[in-house]
C-alpha cells in the first residue's frame, strides 16, 4: 500500500481520472468499438479505442484522450477529491461539491459507503485486461510509480479508518498503520511491548485484534506521521493509567485545551528550569530519573490548575505510575551497573 503521507491531492484526483480513462476504453470490449469516446465525451471520429491493440501500459494515446475528456467532473473524480482531506488530515472544506450541500455526515456516510462499494470490487486487484495480451488496466502507475490502483485504495481505506475513529468505532491493526503512517510490523510491535509505547487492544472483531477509538487516538497522537486532528473538547476519563504513556497522555490534553505552550504552563505554575525539563520529558515518553521531580504535589497544583473534573486519579494515579517507572530505571542501573 502507498504511504498516506506521500499522496497529494494532485495525486488522487489523476489517480481517478487515470482509472476512469482506462475504464472508459475498457468498455470497447463490452458494447461496441466507440463506447469509449462516448464516455470520455470526445470525438467519435479521432477516437481509435476499439481499433487498437494495447500493448504498453499506459498506451501512449491514453493520456491525449484524458485531456480531450470531461473526466475532471466525473463525480467518481469528484469524490475521491472531496475525501481526501478527510482521509488524509480528518478535516472538510465544508461542502459536498457534488450535491453541493453542508452536510458533513450525511455526505461522509454516502461517500464511505460507495467507495467501500469500489473497494470491494478491486481490493484484490484482479487481472482485468482490455484485450489478449493488452492492457490491464490496474498495473498503470503514476508519476512517482505507484500504481494508481493502490493510491485510490489508501485514500479510500485511509476514509474508513478516519471514519471509523471519530466515530468511536474499534481499528483495526492495518487502520492504525495507516493513519500512524508505519508499519503493520510497527503496530504489532507495539501490541506485543510491556513499554511505554503498548497499544493496548480491545479484543478481537471477525477474527482480527481491535484497538478501541479511544486507546488508537491517545497511541495515535504520540507519532509525528499522524496529522491530527485533536478531537478533544474535555479532559479524557481515566479512572487509571495502564501505562506512563496514558499519564502523560492526560497531561498532554489537558495542556492542549488551555491552549498553553510547556513554557506558559512552567511560568504559570513558578516552575524552574529542572522541573519544567523533567516535565517536558515527560510529554516525549522520554524515560528518565528526573520525573521523581513531578511530585504529588506538583500533579495536584497542575490539576487544581487545570480544575481537572478527575483530580484524584490524576494526582495518585499518576503519582503511582512516575513512581514505579522511575523505581523500574533505578532498578536497571543497579543491575547492570
Amino acid at each position: 500500500m502507498v504511504d498516506l503521507a506521500k499522496i497529494t491531492k494532485d495525486d488522487a484526483k489523476d489517480a481517478a481520472v487515470t482509472f476512469l480513462g482506462i475504464l472508459a476504453m475498457w468498455t470497447d470490449c463490452l458494447f461496441d468499438g466507440k463506447a469509449g469516446a462516448r464516455l470520455l465525451n470526445i470525438d467519435e471520429q479521432s477516437y481509435e479505442g476499439g481499433d487498437i491493440n494495447y500493448h504498453s501500459v499506459p498506451p501512449d494515446f491514453l493520456e491525449d484522450y484524458i485531456a480531450k475528456s470531461n473526466l475532471n467532473e466525473a463525480d467518481f473524480v469528484k469524490k475521491i477529491q472531496d475525501v481526501f482531506d478527510f482521509a488524509k488530515h480528518g478535516t472538510w472544506n465544508g461542502v459536498d461539491s457534488i450535491h453541493g450541500t453542508p452536510y458533513f455526515d450525511a455526505w461522509l456516510s454516502e461517500s464511505v459507503t460507495e467507495l467501500q462499494s469500489f473497494r470491494t470490487m478491486f481490493k484484490s486487484k484482479p487481472e482485468l485486461y482490455f484485450k489478449d495480451n493488452g492492457l490491464d488496466m490496474l498495473d498503470i502507475p503514476n508519476k512517482n510509480g505507484d500504481l494508481i490502483i493502490d493510491v485510490l485504495l489508501t485514500i479510500i481505506d485511509a476514509v474508513y479508518a478516519r471514519w471509523t475513529l471519530e466515530g468511536g468505532g474499534s481499528l483495526t491493526l492495518d487502520q492504525i498503520a495507516l493513519l500512524a503512517g508505519v508499519s503493520i510490523k510497527t503496530i504489532r510491535n507495539a501490541v506485543s511491548s510491556k513499554g511505554n509505547d503498548r497499544l493496548l487492544l480491545e479484543g478481537r472483531e471477525n477474527d482480527k485484534p481491535v484497538v478501541s477509538a479511544n486507546e488508537a487516538y491517545r497511541w495515535l497522537l504520540t507519532k509525528k506521521g499522524f496529522s491530527g486532528p485533536f478531537l478533544y473538547s474535555e479532559e479524557p476519563p481515566f479512572v487509571t493509567y495502564e501505562s506512563l504513556s496514558q499519564f502523560r497522555h492526560h497531561c498532554f490534553v489537558l495542556r492542549s485545551l488551555s491552549k498553553l505552550e510547556i513554557s506558559d504552563l512552567a511560568n504559570k505554575l513558578d516552575w524552574n528550569e529542572q522541573l519544567t525539563e523533567a516535565y517536558a520529558k515527560l510529554e516525549n515518553l522520554d524515560r528518565t530519573e528526573s520525573l521523581e521531580l513531578l511530585t504529588p504535589t506538583v500533579l495536584l497544583a497542575m490539576g487544581q490548575f487545570y480544575q481537572s473534573k478527575s483530580l484524584e486519579i490524576f494526582v495518585i494515579e499518576g503519582s503511582r505510575v512516575l513512581a514505579s517507572e522511575v523505581a523500574e530505571l533505578r532498578a536497571i542501573t543497579v543491575l547492570y551497573s
